[in-house]
């Protein structure tokens, strides 16, 4: 939860007007950030989770070896398969995948399944002395697990808010019996909402197009996943601005950090960042930040350095929720992109970008992969710019940098009108006041 903004903002103000905010949430051993101190009244109750997996897993060489089924047959020209049709065909190699896949993973995904029903009864057993006003679900096992409270302690009433926060980067079914079924338990969970929360309107879409139905007759507020407004204008921010990377990496002033934050994963496209940063002017510095403690000496680390021909420099050591804007304000201009193979929520992730929020907020302009939404938002604004092929990304920074004030200020302009999450979370804590007697 440390490197979540909207779960931590929302904490903070839904803390004063309630009576208690109670958490309920997996444990397991991370190197993420801890989220900060909140107010006595916020409670955490928190079950071990034991089933771990490495997100961070990079295999170099993604090349499938050939299948003996392409291979031509030399021994005999006729082939007994040229007796099926090609879709024929297809349909078994599909299920032939599907069947291997499962028989493969099939111990890791039923551990996975006995973690989430250990979730379940925990949460379950939570609330049963309890008379919750408002349940938040946070994603597909938070809404599970509120819809088993409400179907278990039914004669209680309960408001059931679902926040959709990374629900819908696969939009797409997996191919695993459990996680199919659990993807089935949260399509069913969806039809008891009473209240609905994501980031805009494309990403509402991306929901739908994962519960394979749409969502008409129930309020919905989009509120961006972002910070809490800072600076009020450019005097305040210019006075707040900070030295992290030029004190880290010993640099010039005339040396520029161009700043990726987040995970250096090839679904952010850092590699071919770092490829294209391999020639780049040599004031111009590709730094990487990490939300979580990473190593230099793992595979894709060590990757993305040969990549730049060690030009990239890394920040592999995360830092508090609140030095965060220490590190972005240290930063001239920041990059984003998004790999759209990882599947169609990750082409519209504009207000669910973190890092963007963060960027605008610390009056650090953007350039960004040409993915819906940047291009009108920049051009409105003048807050960023956007790219189409990785080797563009030099001649944004050199336009950015020839009108850096302009460039900044719209940058600040844009949070405010866009991303500040006071401005759209308050929306929602007036109607759940309004509406929610209890409340």
């Amino acid at each position: 939860m440390g490197v979540y903004p909207s779960i931590i903002n929302a904490i903070t103000l839904l803390s004063p007007v309630c009576k208690s905010v109670e958490i309920i949430s997996g444990k397991r051993i991370s190197n993420f950030p801890a989220p900060p101190e909140f107010p006595r009244n916020v409670i955490f109750h928190k079950i071990k989770q034991d089933f771990t997996y490495d997100r961070n897993h990079f295999e170099q060489n993604k090349t499938p070896s050939p299948s003996n089924e392409h291979l031509p047959n030399t021994k005999n020209s006729f082939s007994w398969k040229g007796l099926f049709p090609n879709s024929l065909k297809q349909i078994y190699r599909n299920y032939r995948t599907i069947i291997f896949d499962n028989l493969h993973n099939i111990s890791q995904q039923y551990l996975w399944f006995l973690d989430k029903i250990k979730y379940y009864r925990f949460c379950v057993s939570q609330t049963y002395d309890k008379s919750p006003t408002i349940l938040i679900a946070i994603d597909e096992s938070g809404l599970i697990a509120a819809i088993l409270v409400k179907l278990i302690y039914f004669r209680k009433k309960h408001n059931l808010i679902f926040w959709s926060l990374e629900t819908g980067l696969v939009t797409s079914n997996s191919n695993l019996i459990f996680p199919r079924i659990h993807e089935c338990l949260f399509s069913f969970s969806a039809k008891f909402i009473d209240i609905l929360i994501t980031q805009e309107e494309s990403r509402l879409k991306d929901l739908e197009k994962k519960l394979r139905s749409r969502i008409c007759s129930i309020p919905k507020f989009f509120i961006p996943h972002s910070p809490l407004k800072k600076f009020n204008n450019y005097k305040d921010l210019d006075e707040s601005r900070c030295d992290f990377f030029k004190d880290m990496f010993s640099l010039s002033n005339n040396e520029k950090v161009i700043l990726h934050a987040g995970w250096i994963h090839d679904s952010m496209c850092v590699d071919k960042m770092a490829l294209a940063s391999a020639s780049w002017n040599k004031n111009y510095k590709l730094v990487l930040h990490e939300r979580e403690k990473r190593s230099s000496k793992e595979s894709f680390i060590n990757y993305i350095s040969e990549l730049s021909k060690n030009q990239v420099l890394l920040s592999l050591n995360p830092v508090s929720f609140d030095k965060i804007d220490e590190i972005i304000s240290s930063a001239h201009i920041g990059l984003i992109a998004y790999d759209a193979s990882y599947g169609d929520g990750r082409v519209n992730i504009r207000k669910s970008s973190g890092k963007l929020a963060q960027y605008l907020k610390c009056g650090v302009p953007v350039i960004a992969l040409d993915l819906p939404g940047y291009k009108e938002m920049f051009n409105k604004f003048k807050c960023g710019l956007v790219f189409q092929n990785f080797e563009e990304i030099e001649q944004c920074i050199d336009t950015i940098l020839a009108d850096y004030d302009s460039f900044s200020k719209g940058s600040l302009d844009c949070f405010h009108d866009e991303f500040d999450f006071n401005k759209f979370f308050s929306p929602f804590l007036s109607y759940i006041s309004k509406n929610y007697s209890q409340f």
